[in-house]
Formats: structure tokens, sequence, C-alpha cells
């Protein structure tokens, strides 16, 4: 398989750009190839009225589009192509290139072959968008210059020639397994936790594993990985990388530094054990479980970078969270609105579940398409701890989880048409005078009932806006 190589000159080359999209990943890789002076061609399956907004940004560039349809020609003829990280190298177009030599890129496989200086970058099943835009945001407190970008939908390719800029890329397994190719790790690399997700994509859990392991695979000794004290199977990873470890339940031995929390105090443990915060003095959002949890990574990740621990308060106080990752999307009277429309594995329903202890909790889940994951352990605790929770009709996600709750009080497991009845339906559970939870937690990915989890998170957003209205 051909690659990309630093130093490779894309002057008057031909680039071919695999799916623009709507996330930025296809505008941020034209502007660059365009910026080093290519010849462009950008195509999509969609037409010009889906990728609008994502056109709008290339508008006056001389870049040619090909729109509606894919062409082996433009393949076969490139010099790269470079595609959307969700796009299988198998793909019919791809294997058509990669037969004719010509070299087949990600933006993230471009990104880490070019990059010259050090950089942050973020691993998980779950919680490493959260923990990718906390770090950025300590260091950016901090005063240092960074961006948070990667698969939250910015375009690292943005910034890989600003050397004044410190990245800290959130990185999927896709992604994962694009630097693998190139025998690049981060200087700095972060796993936060390890749980099925992507069986739909993978043959196996050890596949999985095996493409998250890049985050320290190519690690030297002057490198440093965050790994969590509480799941010895990523303790025992080998590496030649320093380490540095995090904990939510136990104090750090002797001979491991890092950041942990106990009695509700986070501390940082290195050459001199230091409290951070009180968990009393977080904001609320902060202070939940499932982000209190994140918060020792992010301090590991500051630190590594050069933040002195004492001066990580006052970014993590100050992180205003982000969207759809257990966001807190305001109250109504005693009623409060939770948007967890990232959470897209049982696994991730289970822990905003148990971050929730306080009155009558509705749930909203399913409305997309499921991973071939288990949902009986979900089912279980949706069973104990929910009062009612609603799903959606013709749904595949919601059919899978419907089947595990069969035995429920049908009072208690409802469908709805759309996201607009969903949260009707969810409020008439609700008395605003009592203390209750309207969470959207779905389980699973946004396609197919909605065209994403962002466009999932933003219908119940605007539908909540009008019940407080």
């Amino acid at each position: 398989m051909k690659l990309f190589r630093q130093g490779e000159n894309l002057q008057n080359r031909n680039v071919l750009v695999m799916g623009l999209g709507t996330k930025d990943g296809g505008v941020g890789a034209a502007l660059f190839a365009h910026s080093h002076g290519a010849k462009v061609t950008v195509t999509d399956l969609q037409d010009a009225s889906v990728l609008r907004e994502a056109l709008a940004e290339l508008t006056g560039l001389k870049i040619r589009f090909v729109l509606g349809s894919h062409r082996i020609e433009d393949f076969t003829s490139a010099d790269l192509v470079i595609r959307n990280p969700g796009i299988k190298r198998s793909n019919k177009y791809l294997v058509a290139a990669t037969d004719a030599g010509v070299p087949v890129e990600s933006p993230i496989g471009l990104f880490c072959e070019t990059a010259e200086r050090p950089w942050i970058g973020i691993t998980g099943t779950k919680g490493k968008s959260f923990t990718t835009h906390l770090v950025s945001h300590i260091l950016q407190t901090a005063g240092m210059n960074t961006v948070a970008a990667g698969n939250n939908c910015v375009s690292p390719l943005r910034f890989v020639d600003d050397k004044s800029i410190c990245p800290i890329l959130e990185l999927s397994s896709w992604q994962l397994a694009e630097m693998n190719l190139h025998k690049r790790s981060p200087h700095i690399g972060c796993w936060l936790n390890f749980f099925p997700d992507h069986m739909n994509w993978y043959d196996s859990m050890e596949d999985y594993r095996f493409d998250k392991e890049s985050i320290l695979r190519h690690q030297e000794k002057d490198d440093i990985i965050v790994l969590p004290l509480d799941d010895p199977a990523l303790q025992g990873i080998p590496g030649k990388s320093q380490r540095l470890y995090f904990s939510s339940k136990a104090a750090l031995s002797e001979s491991k530094n890092g950041a942990f929390i106990q009695n509700d105090r986070i501390i940082w443990k290195g050459s001199e054990t230091t409290e951070i915060i009180h968990r009393d003095s977080l904001p609320e959002h902060m202070a939940v479980p499932v982000h209190l949890s994140l918060i020792p990574p992010a301090i590991c990740c500051a630190v590594a970078a050069g933040v002195d621990p004492k001066s990580t308060a006052e970014g993590i106080t100050s992180f205003p969270g982000i969207p759809h990752r257990f966001q807190f999307a305001g109250k109504k009277e005693q009623i409060r609105f939770i948007n967890d429309s990232a959470a897209t594995t049982p696994d991730s329903v289970i822990r905003a579940i148990t971050s929730l202890n306080k009155g009558k909790l509705v749930l909203i889940a399913g409305g997309g398409g499921h991973k071939n994951l288990d949902y009986g352990p979900l089912a279980s605790l949706i069973k104990e701890k929910v009062h009612c929770v609603i799903l959606f009709k013709n749904d595949p996600a919601s059919e899978k989880l419907r089947n595990e709750l069969r035995n429920m009080n049908p009072k208690q497991l409802r469908t709805a048409t759309d996201m607009r009845e969903a949260v009707d339906l969810g409020m008439s559970y609700l008395n605003p005078e009592e203390t209750g939870t309207l969470l959207l937690s779905p389980g699973c990915s946004g396609a197919p009932f909605f065209v994403d989890l962002f466009q999932r998170g933003e219908q119940f957003i605007s539908r909540i806006k009008a019940e407080k209205s």
C-alpha cells in the first residue's frame, strides 16, 4: 500500500477528496490540498443541496466538484486520494485507486505524517470528546495556544501548518488505524477506557483493541501515555513511553504518578502531592460522576504538556462542557433536561443513568442504528432505575432494546414517532413541582432514524425550548 510521506510536494498534483460531508473532514482536506498548490477535485455521493454549507466554505477556490456520484476514472487518475475516515478502504473506488498505485490517505494520516511539533491524542470508547475539549480549555486558560480537533468534526489539517498551535486531537479507532499505517503515535497519549463498540464494523474485540493500541504503539521513551489505574487490562500494555495514571476510585500507589479522586478531593501526585480542587467547588455539570471521572485524565494530559498542577483548577471550573455529551440543557421548575445524544453505546447510557440519582428519571432512548452490542445489562438497569422509557417506531435500535424490555410494564414503555412526540410523552410523566430528569441517552448511532447524533440532540433541545417557553 502506497502512502503519502513527509516532504512530498503537492504542487500541481491531482488530489481527490472523497466525501466532502457536512462535518468538516472533507472541507479541511480540500483546504489543505488547495493551500499546498494541488489541483483539487471533491467527489461526494450527496448533491449540492445537502452539502451547501460545506460548499459555501470553498466558494471562490479553484476546486472541481463531482457531486451525486463517484467516477472510477477520478480515483485511478489521481496522484493522491484523501478519504473520509468513515469510508472503509475496501470500498471499490478506493480499491481501484490502490490497484492503480495511487496513495490513499485520510486527514489524520496526513496530519500525523506532516505535523512537525508535539501534539496530544486522546482516545477511549467513551468520554474522549469531553476530555479533549477539557484539556484544550485547561491549556488555553494557562496561556497556551491550542485547538481541539480530530473526531470532534474539526479537521486537524486546518492547523497542521501553524506551528504556534498545540493540537489536542480526539482519536477514534478508525483514525488510530490510519496513524498505525504511518507508524505514528502522539507525544502525549491518553487512553480513557475500553469496552465494546463498533461491532458492526469490526470482526472482533481483538481487532478493535488492536487499532486502539496505536495510541501508544509507536511512542518512544520521551513520550507519555496516560492510562486508567482502574482498568488492569490497559495498565499492562507494553510500550517504551513514560506512564501517568488516573483514577476516580482509589489513590495511586507510591510507585505511580498521576491524578486521582479521594474523599471528593481531586489530587495530583507527582514529585509532590497537591490537592487541585474539591468536588463541592465544581459547577454542577462538572460534578456529576460521568464528567467528574474525566477530570483526572485531563489533569494528567495538562501537566504532561507543562501546566502547573495547581493552575489546572481554573480551567476545570470555567469549562462550560460541550453539546450532546451529558449536556445540561436547562430546567423547567424542578425538571432538568439532559442532552446525551452522543451516548451511542448501551454502556454509555448505563453511565448516564448511574450519574442521576435524584427524583424521577424518564429516558428517551433509541433513534438510530445499533452496533451489534448487548442491550441486556442496560435493560436490567432501566427496569431498576428508570420510571419510564420512550423508544421510537420503525427504528432498529429501539426494536432491539424493546425486545430486552418486553416484560416491562406497558405504561412505562412508550413509543414515539419523532423527537417532538418523545419529549411530549416524557414531560407527561414528570411534575414540574417535583424533582425529575428528562434524559436523552440513545445507546445507538443517529442514522438512519436521524441524519446523525447531532441532529438528534438538536431536535431534543429545540423541543425542550418550546416546552420551557
